[in-house]
């Protein structure tokens, strides 16, 4: 191949480090934040179980505290980009739960729950563009949500 009038031969290796170099420029590094709120009137704590994503912590949960009138990010997520979009999911998680600080499940939540679900994100989540290419998403949890 020539390149400015000079034979070369392109290796694999200089082709995979041009084209991943070419792809990184490409990426306009999106970011996504979750955050939950409590809106209820009561401390919580939600709990995330995965039996993939979390296999190597104690009951394969991962745990989030919330308190009254409060709000709290989650920094375990998955995204999905799409041309132009990006898409949060909760699939890797198996359950996400809540429960009071006396440890009592006011709420269980699977991706097939019906009503209101975190695992629904077009749906019961807010989004927010906080900066460029940076998305907020935010649950509330209300008395409501959690049978109070």
């Amino acid at each position: 191949m020539k390149i400015l009038g000079i034979d070369k031969v392109l290796s694999f290796s200089f082709l995979y480090g041009f084209i991943s170099t070419v792809l990184l420029a490409c990426d306009p590094s999106e970011s996504i934040e979750t955050v939950f709120e409590n809106q209820s009137s009561q401390n919580i704590k939600i709990s995330f179980v995965s039996h993939t994503l979390l296999k190597n912590l104690s009951n394969n949960t991962e745990f989030l505290d919330v308190g009254l009138e409060n709000e709290e990010t989650y920094q375990r997520f998955t995204y999905v980009t799409d041309i132009g979009k990006v898409f949060l999911t909760f699939q890797e998680f198996d359950s996400i739960y809540i429960t009071n600080t006396s440890n009592q499940v006011l709420k269980i939540f699977k991706p097939d729950t019906p009503g209101k679900n975190i695992y629904n994100v077009d749906q019961y989540w807010t989004v927010r563009e906080t900066g460029k290419n940076h998305f907020e998403y935010t649950y509330t949890i209300t008395d409501e949500d959690i049978g109070n």
